[in-house]
């Protein structure tokens, strides 16, 4: 909360991930009975003060809300939120339907709403978070004009769909992704993977090991969706993404909260002549592809291409480029080049020094470079530590959702040449020296002063 208070990003605080309807064994729901005050009212007292709350949501895709029980316990979740602090509207995410329409008494409606029909599981809301609904939006709109909607949760692929959406209906705030940032869990949910045949739903299994459903990585890069995304809501003219080969005789299956297995790259050293599939995603209505220089093809985009072309060339090394127009102006460029071997390490910290104390971190970053100093696109290779001073290592891995392993062991594999450390202050001030190396290649180090 501190931290959107400092950069001006709006937050909803949420409440409840169930209510009695358990959703593991051991949660909550087997002492909300008797908790649920003190619950709200931690949430509530330690937040009102701050500027980045503009909602309160008292939970996220509950089971039993829609029930008469469930109804009972929203209005009383619902009124002491309100209680505790009456300038911020309440909601809630809500997934699949919305129950039976039912008439609030002039007791129990929010103001102005008495005996006007509306949802079991939105009566007493003011705001409704919709988790994966995109469709029911329009509808939903025409049977309760009045209802101001939010994408509580929403798959990547429907992006340009959102963001249409936002423009256009003023009773419709926006969406926020599921998910922003990967995290350990739910693994594989966004997992896009090649399979022969058909699929079912879900497909990950062990080694997966986070979700890889975030725009940005495990350790905090942008992945392809993260790209595009940025092309959808005018932070990039555009983003041009390859298609990492298929094997013959198989298929890309994408999961629900997956995107293409697509990356910035043209370094593929075993492609050479094979046909590739690129995507020039742009808000422009124009695209060209160029290949050293040489121009492959120009297409037009409509609105039913959705903000992306594609285009399809043989593989040679060199340079891919990718232009976009809009009104017959150039409005963006850009280019990926083939990169060359891994040659040496790079280290760099986040921040040159930092506190002593033992709640201080330090983040470094470590790149696998080429000799021209470009990070390898595919680069996995093994890193070893070896760290001295008044630090210690809490956290060292990459953002492959596969990688099995101690997050504290001194060894890991860079993915997508990169790899992240996290240090932790011993609580005395000092020079902390951190030294990277891998057979073959050039090593780094790099130094931190803890004060």
């Amino acid at each position: 909360r501190a931290a959107c208070d400092k950069l001006g990003l709006f937050l909803i605080e949420e409440a409840f991930d169930m209510w009695h309807v358990g959703k593991e064994p051991d949660d909550y729901s087997n002492y909300i009975r008797a908790d649920w005050q003190n619950a709200l009212s931690a949430m509530v007292l330690s937040a009102r003060n701050s500027p980045s709350v503009i909602l309160w949501s008292i939970g996220n895709e509950i089971p039993d809300r829609s029930t008469p029980e469930g109804l009972e316990w929203c209005w009383k979740f619902a009124n002491e939120v309100r209680r505790l602090d009456p300038t911020r509207p309440v909601t809630a995410a809500l997934n699949g339907l919305l129950g039976a329409r039912v008439v609030p008494s002039a007791q129990t409606a929010r103001a102005g709403r008495a005996n006007k029909p509306d949802n079991a599981s939105t009566v007493f809301l003011d705001v409704a978070g919709y988790n994966y609904k995109l469709e029911d939006i329009p509808g939903d709109h025409v049977a309760q004009p009045d209802r101001v909607i939010y994408a509580s949760e929403t798959f990547p692929k429907d992006m340009w769909d959102y963001r249409r959406l936002t423009d256009a209906a003023p009773y419709f705030l926006g969406e926020f992704v599921w998910t922003a940032m990967d995290y350990i869990g739910e693994a594989g949910i966004g997992a896009t993977t090649r399979v022969k045949g058909d699929v079912p739903f879900y497909v990950a299994s062990f080694p997966w090991v986070n979700a890889w459903c975030g725009d940005l990585d495990l350790i905090g890069q942008q992945k392809p969706q993260s790209l595009v995304r940025d092309v959808v809501w005018g932070l990039s003219p555009l983003a041009m993404l390859v298609q990492r080969p298929i094997p013959e005789g198989q298929k890309e299956f994408i999961a629900p909260w997956g995107w293409r297995d697509e990356l910035p790259s043209w370094t593929w050293p075993d492609a050479e002549g094979r046909l590739m599939t690129v995507r020039i995603y742009t808000a422009g209505d124009r695209a060209e592809l160029l290949l050293n220089g040489t121009s492959i093809a120009t297409k037009t985009l409509t609105d039913a291409d959705k903000g992306f072309a594609e285009f399809t060339v043989p593989y040679a090394p060199g340079t891919l480029e990718g232009v976009a127009w809009r009104g017959g102006e150039t409005i963006g460029r850009q280019k990926i080049e083939t990169i060359g071997a891994p040659a040496r390490l790079r280290l760099t910290p986040e921040h040159p020094g930092g506190r002593k104390d033992r709640h201080a971190l330090a983040y470094v970053g470590l790149e696998l470079l080429d000799t021209n100093g470009r990070v390898v696109p595919e680069g996995e290779l093994p890193i070893e530590l070896a760290i001295s001073g008044p630090a210690q290592l809490i956290g060292f891995g990459s953002a492959n959702p596969l990688a099995v392993g101690s997050f504290t062991a001194t060894a890991a594999k860079t993915f997508r040449g990169r790899a992240l450390m996290i240090l932790r202050s011993t609580g005395t001030p000092g020079t902390v020296r951190i030294e990277a190396r891998s057979a073959g290649l050039t090593g780094a180090a790099t130094t931190i002063r803890l004060k």
